[in-house]
């Protein structure tokens, strides 16, 4: 049973300037696209988790590294006025903001670069001086656009307290085996779970499709990772829990995608606030497809993430699904 110690979540992570084209279809390398649509959105894997989270109802703390230039007053300006405690943000006057550039076609799919600035000057030194706020929160959740060494610190402070510890590890990158130990769990997409599979050199998977999750789940739980939940975009998400042997498939709810741009980020930072709030594992993972269901169907990554009064609309119809589904 994970324990809550606090009333408020921590993320910790990247804070983005996204600047974003739409277009009918995604570009072949070497080729040139026109008459797409341009759209300026705030974003940052971290940034727009501590949206969702706060948005879906619980106290939300963010720290990183965020530049001093125009884009990082916008970023601070917005997280403020969202009511995120930006009072832990480090400034870097030496670097600039991070910026993402993304394409999304009229699926809803995209293709995205990131400048990562002042985000990756986000220094084990800087973290330490927040080591109260990081061991004291109900849940903490951190993504890999930081410093791997960053990270390690992150969850060395935080296993010294009770809060539940979580790792989006997007982008993926090698996962030293002293983070994944200390984690309560872990948040992949289905690609990064068989890519951490293959990166940790774990035993090779089946080549059937509705094995291979299980087994990759299997592999990485076994080096110290309680709970992995994988998730599968429009096909929803799996829970994997070692000590309880538990898997078990959840269905996304269907609707029509117009920009998948921080879908996983909301499912994230909802998951993380539903669990901070006393939900179980269940729940709390039918709350975070319901309120990506919602995200996906808006432009823009911070501007779609779903209110509290959405996304509780959206659980109950998803529930009512599910419950149709059984029949």
């Amino acid at each position: 049973m994970m324990d809550v110690s606090s009333n408020y979540v921590l993320i910790i992570g990247s804070s983005n300037m996204d600047f974003n084209i739409y277009l009918d279809r995604l570009p072949q390398p070497g080729e040139t696209i026109t008459g797409g649509k341009f759209k300026q959105y705030l974003g940052g894997k971290g940034a727009n988790q501590a949206v969702a989270c706060k948005r879906s109802g619980s106290e939300t703390i963010f720290i990183g590294k965020i530049g001093t230039d125009i884009c990082g007053e916008q970023m601070i300006s917005q997280l403020i006025k969202e009511g995120i405690d930006t009072s832990h943000i480090f400034r870097d006057p030496h670097e600039s903001s991070g910026i993402a550039f993304i394409i999304i076609d009229k699926h809803g799919e995209n293709i995205i670069s990131v400048a990562p600035g002042a985000n990756f000057n986000l220094t084990p030194e800087d973290v330490r001086k927040k080591e109260n706020i990081i061991k004291n929160a109900s849940v903490l959740i951190v993504q890999m656009e930081i410093p791997i060494e960053t990270i390690l610190e992150i969850f060395e402070i935080a296993n010294t307290g009770k809060v539940i510890k979580i790792l989006n590890p997007a982008p993926l990158k090698p996962i030293p085996l002293e983070i994944l130990k200390k984690l309560d769990l872990i948040i992949p997409n289905e690609g990064e779970l068989f890519r951490l599979n293959s990166l940790l050199k774990l035993k090779p998977l089946s080549d059937d499709p509705k094995k291979r999750i299980l087994q990759a789940s299997k592999n990485i739980s076994e080096l110290g990772v309680k709970n992995i939940i994988t998730t599968l975009g429009p096909k929803g998400a799996v829970i994997y829990q070692i000590e309880e042997n538990f898997f078990m498939k959840l269905p996304a709810f269907k609707v029509k995608a117009l920009d998948t741009v921080g879908a996983g980020d909301c499912f994230n930072g909802v998951l993380a606030s539903k669990l901070s709030q006393g939900e179980n594992i269940i729940n709390s993972v039918k709350y975070a497809i319901s309120a990506a269901s919602i995200a996906v169907t808006k432009t823009g990554a911070q501007e779609s993430m779903p209110f509290k009064n959405e996304i509780e609309m959206r659980f109950n119809e998803y529930n009512k699904s599910l419950k149709g589904d059984e029949r």
